[in-house]
């Protein structure tokens, strides 16, 4: 009797750890069991539940994000890379025992996707191609020599401008990602540098040259509130420096001013017609946020100052840095 149980216990163990060299894949912690990921496309992956959601699982390109069972060996017929697949019955065809083009098993990606800049035309990095736009600008403001002829047409004047500044703010529509129409009100300042006069009406043609700050002319400046309506035409590209040029017409109210002198102080204004030409580029420092460098030149065709004669065209050269802010 004592042979026979030690001969049933010795077979009992030679069975065991023959089962268990045959299918190792079975035999795994209960706390990190063996797991099927089924995506809609068909395909299937297993993997340890321990695997799950440490690697990118990119379904995207499966069609989509799995569904996960748990493993059955037995009746799945699939088995991990890396690992023996066990004996099946005779009688099963070895087509079945093979995993299918739609059953292939392989470990999770562990590279990450990397992230690609979006293009010019992603709102969600450079904020809303159309839609209201509020330009304001500051700059350095040069202005031409205001030439020309005062009173009866006999005295000649040549006013010469120190640089200056200019303040601009412009609401405006972005139609498209590339045109834009807006509304600019601008004020330019120059002081006055120097006057110089002849006088035709004196027998030697006097020719005076007066500077500012003197006893004779005091101080001076010349004012110019331009109004005018735009439209800016941009060259979209995919990243965020734009190039544009513009252009615009309209009105401005300019001020010519001298504070003091041998004939008593002087002011002329008046309303004058006038256009202007604008390049520059933009740079997206934040979404919706544009950093605006641009060159600007303002001409007055035809200054004329409240009757007191009428002048040579006026240009005024500006090269300004402003924010755009697009809504």
């Amino acid at each position: 009797m004592y042979k026979h149980v030690i001969t049933i216990i010795a077979i009992l163990t030679t069975a065991i750890g023959s089962v268990q060299a045959a299918d190792p894949a079975v035999t795994t912690s209960t706390n990190d069991p063996m797991v099927m990921k089924i995506y809609p496309d068909g395909t299937k992956v297993v993997v340890r539940w321990s695997e799950i959601g440490k690697a990118v699982d990119n379904g995207d390109k499966h069609g989509g994000s799995p569904r996960i069972i748990a493993y059955d060996p037995g009746k799945e017929g699939i088995v991990p890379i890396g690992q023996t697949p066990s004996a099946q019955p005779a009688s099963e065809p070895v087509s079945s025992r093979l995993p299918t083009s739609s059953s292939v098993v392989a470990p999770e990606s562990t590279k990450s996707i990397e992230a690609t800049p979006a293009p010019m035309s992603d709102t969600d990095n450079y904020g809303p191609e159309e839609g209201f736009v509020l330009r304001s600008a500051v700059g350095a403001s040069f202005q031409q020599p205001l030439s020309g002829r005062s009173g009866s047409g006999r005295t000649y004047n040549n006013f010469v401008f120190q640089p200056g500044i200019r303040f601009d703010l412009e609401p405006g529509y972005n139609v498209t990602d590339w045109f834009r129409a807006g509304l600019e009100s601008s004020f330019i300042y120059n002081q006055l540098h120097s006057l110089s006069t002849i006088d035709w009406d004196t027998p030697d043609n006097r020719s005076v040259m007066l500077y500012n700050g003197s006893s004779e002319i005091g101080n001076g400046a010349f004012y110019q509130v331009p109004v005018l309506a735009n439209v800016t035409f941009t060259y979209p590209t995919d990243g965020p420096i734009r190039g544009y040029l513009g252009g615009g017409t309209g009105a401005a109210w300019d001020i010519l001013q001298v504070s003091s002198g041998g004939g008593g102080p002087y002011t002329s204004y008046h309303w004058n017609f006038v256009w202007e030409v604008t390049a520059g580029f933009t740079y997206n420092v934040m979404p919706g946020l544009d950093l605006d460098i641009a060159y600007k030149l303002l001409s007055t065709p035809n200054p004329n100052f409240d009757g007191q004669g009428h002048y040579q065209a006026s240009f005024n050269h500006t090269a300004e840095i402003g924010l755009a802010y697009r809504f």
